[in-house]
Formats: C-alpha cells, sequence, structure tokens
C-alpha cells in the first residue's frame, strides 16, 4: 500500500452562478473516460469512482443528475473535461478509515450506456463499455449481454475476431483497462456460424454448464455483474 496516494486521480467541479461560485474537489480511484481525438474536445465518462466527505459527495452527486461537466485529471495523464451524459446512475456508500470518527463517503457515476450493458438490456445495442480487457472477461460479458450460445474456450478466437474486424477499442482507465467492444447479436451469431463451419471453434463435449474462470483481479468484477 506504499505510495497508493500516487494511484488517485482528481475530480474537480465548478458551478457558477450570479452570486456565487461552487468549487469541488474530490478523489477519484477508479474511472472509465472515452476521450475524443481532439485532445481539446469533452471527453465521455462511463464511470467515475469518488471518495470524499459528506457536503462533497451530495454536491457531486446533484451534478451528476444534472449532466454536469468535470475536470478529470488522472495521474501521468493531461487533465481532460469530462460528462457522464443524461440518465448517468449513482450509487452511494461508506468507508470505514481507520484512525477516522466519520466514515469516507464513496459515490460510483455510471453513464447510462454502460449500466445496459448488463445482462438482457438494450440487446439491440451495438457498443458494449467493459471495464476490463482480459479476454475471458469480454467474452462473458458480451455473451451475458445478448444471450449468446458460447463456450469459455471461444475467448482467444473472440479476441482475435475483434481485433481483427477493427471491433475492439481500447479505453482511457483508472485502475482498470476498459475496452468498447463493437457489435450486435446478429453480428455475433453470424461469427459464431462461420467459426463452427469452418473448424475455427468447436461444441465442447457433455451437456454440463459452462465454467467461467474470471481472473480473481479483475477491478469491475463485482460492479460489472451487478450493472
Amino acid at each position: 500500500m506504499q505510495n497508493a496516494h500516487e494511484r488517485f486521480g482528481s475530480l474537480e467541479f465548478i458551478k457558477r452562478t450570479k452570486d456565487t461560485t461552487t468549487r469541488v474537489r474530490v478523489h477519484i480511484d477508479r474511472a472509465v473516460l472515452e476521450t475524443p481525438k481532439d485532445e481539446r474536445g469533452q471527453a465521455r465518462a462511463h464511470l467515475i469512482s469518488m471518495i470524499a466527505g459528506d457536503s462533497e459527495i451530495g454536491a457531486l452527486w446533484a451534478a451528476v443528475t444534472e449532466g454536469a461537466l468535470f475536470q478529470v485529471q488522472l495521474p501521468g495523464r493531461s487533465a481532460v473535461t469530462a460528462c457522464l451524459g443524461l440518465e448517468a446512475q449513482c450509487f452511494r456508500g461508506s468507508v470505514m478509515v481507520p484512525g477516522r470518527k466519520r466514515p469516507v463517503r464513496h459515490l460510483v457515476a455510471v453513464s447510462a450506456e454502460l449500466a445496459k450493458t448488463k445482462p438482457g438490456a438494450d440487446r439491440e445495442g451495438t457498443r458494449t463499455i467493459l471495464c476490463d480487457d482480459d479476454p475471458v472477461f469480454v467474452l462473458y460479458r458480451v455473451a451475458s449481454r445478448y444471450g449468446l450460445p458460447v463456450a469459455s474456450e471461444w475467448a482467444p478466437w473472440f479476441m482475435c475476431e475483434l481485433n481483427q474486424r477493427n471491433a475492439l477499442h481500447p479505453l482511457t482507465g483508472l485502475g482498470c483497462s476498459p475496452v468498447m467492444v463493437k457489435g450486435n447479436k446478429p453480428t455475433f451469431l453470424k461469427w459464431i456460424g462461420r467459426a463452427l463451419k469452418r473448424g475455427a471453434i468447436q461444441i465442447p463435449d457433455g451437456d454440463g454448464s459452462i465454467n467461467w474462470k474470471l481472473r480473481a483481479h479483475v477491478p469491475d468484477r463485482s460492479w460489472s455483474e451487478s450493472l
């Protein structure tokens, strides 16, 4: 845990009214950003995990629900302006810290697009935002979302297909390795059918359930499976 503070980023929110200026700055420990090609453009934030006190978290919760803009600074990177967009979802909690009388407040803000990647939601969507690039995890989440008949052993083949078809795009992350997968259910079913015909993948023997061996350190596993 040495130098753990160096792995934190920061988020700043400024709201100006006619008579006052409100300025809130907090630490962030997880983030998923879709940065524009033009560095001067606005980034799309898909996940931001913030840690602060009661008043700061309350102000940021309101700002997220209003679709406000934030200045996000990740370690070793230039600050970017980011927005979670309309219909973003917020999850609040508390973290007890040794030596503190009051718990630290925790806010996880999730974009509407990321929230729609949960199993069975928005099966017509063509973009899937994921917080980890592990091949097995990618196949598991895509298959869960679209209800695809797959086997975990197909993960290397699926990643190869995504890369060859330019359907896998890395995103900017803090504390995770996020990616965006392009495609929908008909597209992926077509890939599976063709691969089975040419023998690139095989249907496993037996009638047992599929065993997904997700790597233990996937940082967003609990978040992604609950979204």
